[in-house]
């Protein structure tokens, strides 16, 4: 029985002392030993918020150095914006970037992934023809879609952990047979 404990003793400090990078654990995922203690980001969509009256705020999570998840939230304050609120979580992937950037968690350039709840303003035309005459009517309507969509952008993250990138995306309403648009100007703040 001694001989077994000092034999196990032994193979666990050899693997210790003799591996090539620790790891924490979270939620599955493994964190290097390097991993930064900040991986929380809030951001602010300033493009629509500024251009477009709709708000948008944004929370995501850095999983590891090439994935994060999250989720945005807007609401539309005036009537010119085609959308009144959405939802939208989303995964990204980074992959790339410059020498300063491929050294960071979470910046870079990234593909993402998303499913939005929203209601969005659709404007709907009527052609209507009664004794020979033609009459063209449109009205705007309010209606509830959900969809999936990609997107493509860029993060910037410096020495501060203050946080900005660009976001062009679009997504597929599959209730209403249209689309809906995703993309923005952020900044923000890692914590």
């Amino acid at each position: 029985m001694k001989k077994i404990t000092l034999l196990l003793t032994v193979i666990l400090i050899s693997i210790s002392a003799f591996s090539q990078q620790r790891t924490r654990s979270f939620m599955g995922w493994h964190l290097a030993k390097d991993a930064p203690a900040k991986l929380n980001e809030v951001k602010l969509n300033l493009g629509t918020t500024i251009f477009g009256l709709y708000p948008e705020l944004s929370y995501e999570r850095i999983i590891n150095e090439d994935f994060g998840v999250g989720a945005s939230a807007g609401i539309g304050l005036g009537s010119d914006y085609i959308m009144n609120f959405a939802f939208t979580p989303y995964a990204r992937w980074y992959f790339g970037g410059n020498a300063a950037n491929l050294q960071k968690y979470g910046a870079g350039f990234f593909i993402e992934a998303n499913g939005s709840l929203f209601s969005q303003r659709i404007q709907k035309t009527y052609f209507t023809s009664t004794d020979g005459y033609a009459s063209v009517t449109s009205n705007s309507e309010d209606a509830f879609g959900a969809g999936l969509g990609l997107g493509i952008g860029w993060k910037y993250l410096s020495k501060n952990n203050w946080v900005g990138e660009f976001l062009l995306g679009v997504g597929r309403d599959f209730i209403n047979e249209g689309a809906y648009p995703r993309g923005g100007i952020t900044i923000g703040k890692r914590f």
